[in-house]
């Protein structure tokens, strides 16, 4: 009788700590902001978008899309998605919409795509196109996918954030876990990638492929990027994981080398080197690096109204020490950073709607909450 009665009070205070873990007031540095639960029920939220009604498209790993409510009381699964490999880091990843969705309705999604053979699933991050229409995805079309070959059973390193900007879809792929490979420009692994709206390659893009075509590749020598987001002037930023120590924040620009992994700041995970050099000529130093690594993933730039002193802070979220950072850099220099929001669950993205709102997906468990301004 006692046992159960203790085991009792140890579940209602569980629940009441989970009744409480999405409900707080916080305090930094130049702002003070409420935390809410918006929207739960989730494996892992990936990725999140604001449709122009104001509702929030949400990307779960495990091969699931919801549209959430403005106000997330409702939250409707999509259909229409395709068969993902739901697997170690693989599964559904990122979702944008088209600039003038209003019109055509078009959204982009990442994913890891699967290929069945006997005894064997093998897989590699695809972008697709397709049509929101009334609650499901139509005339769905792949738009960007590499050749078999480059398939594996590695279930490691797919990246994979979607930004777009008027002309142009900008997306990163992991190096799969084959280091090297980030450094062959052949190679779609290791990348930043540029194609077109309509999933066409650009003919200005900086580098061949092996017939002698533009090649969708845009920039190399990036280990695992999984953040990626522009800023009021339109340059491109990306968080990449490293190894053990060394994740990078880097401003991204065509051509360019990162340099992985023939430079790095980190070791392998057995702390075994993996190069003696930090430095190299041609080969482009991170804007700024976290060693030890603070498992960096979703990234934005704020803009908005509802905390006017962030606007142009970078927003990073860290999977291993569980919170959301703010980074200020002027001038390529990181110039201050502030822990903002510690959740006690890894963060995994962040989003902003139209007037400046911020929600942060979280994991373990799967959810998204709202940050919003007290002024």
């Amino acid at each position: 009788m006692i046992i159960q009665v203790f085991f009792t009070l140890v579940l209602a205070l569980q629940f009441t700590i989970a009744d409480d873990w999405d409900s707080d007031k916080v305090s930094t540095d130049l702002e003070t902001f409420n935390v809410e639960l918006f929207s739960d029920g989730y494996k892992i939220p990936w990725g999140m978008a604001f449709l122009p009604d104001g509702s929030l498209l949400v990307n779960d790993i495990s091969g699931k899309m919801y549209k959430v409510s403005q106000n997330g009381q409702r939250k409707i699964e999509i259909k229409g998605i395709p068969d993902v490999y739901y697997r170690g880091q693989g599964g559904l990843l990122d979702v944008e919409i088209n600039p003038n969705f209003e019109e055509n309705n078009i959204i982009y999604i990442s994913y890891s795509d699967i290929i069945d053979k006997p005894f064997n699933n093998i897989s590699f991050t695809a972008i697709a196109k397709a049509e929101l229409i009334e609650d499901e995805l139509k005339n769905l079309r792949v738009i960007y996918r590499t050749n078999d070959t480059h398939y594996s059973s590695s279930p490691y390193h797919f990246g994979s954030r979607i930004v777009i900007d008027e002309k142009y879809i900008y997306f990163s792929i992991g190096d799969r876990g084959k280091q090297n490979d980030a450094q062959d420009k052949f190679l779609p692994n290791g990348k930043i990638h540029r194609i077109n709206l309509d999933g066409s390659i650009p003919i200005d893009n900086p580098f061949l492929d092996k017939n002698g075509n533009p090649s969708s590749v845009f920039c190399y020598g990036n280990r695992n990027p999984q953040g990626l987001a522009f800023d009021s002037s339109g340059r491109l930023w990306e968080l990449e994981h490293g190894p053990k120590g060394g994740d990078e924040l880097n401003i991204i620009e065509k051509g360019k080398n990162y340099g992985w992994p023939v430079i790095t700041y980190g070791v392998n995970y057995n702390g075994t080197k993996i190069t003696d050099i930090t430095h190299k000529e041609g080969m482009e130093q991170p804007i700024w690096h976290w060693t030890p690594s603070i498992a960096v993933c979703g990234m934005k730039v704020y803009r908005g109204e509802e905390f006017g002193s962030w606007n142009g802070n970078i927003l990073v979220t860290s999977l291993k020490f569980e919170y959301l950072e703010r980074v200020v850099v002027n001038d390529r220099k990181m110039v201050e950073r502030e822990i903002i929001y510690e959740p006690g669950s890894r963060v995994r993205d962040v989003e902003i709607d139209p007037i400046g709102n911020i929600y942060v997906a979280l994991e373990n468990p799967g959810r998204i909450v709202k940050l919003s301004s007290l002024k």
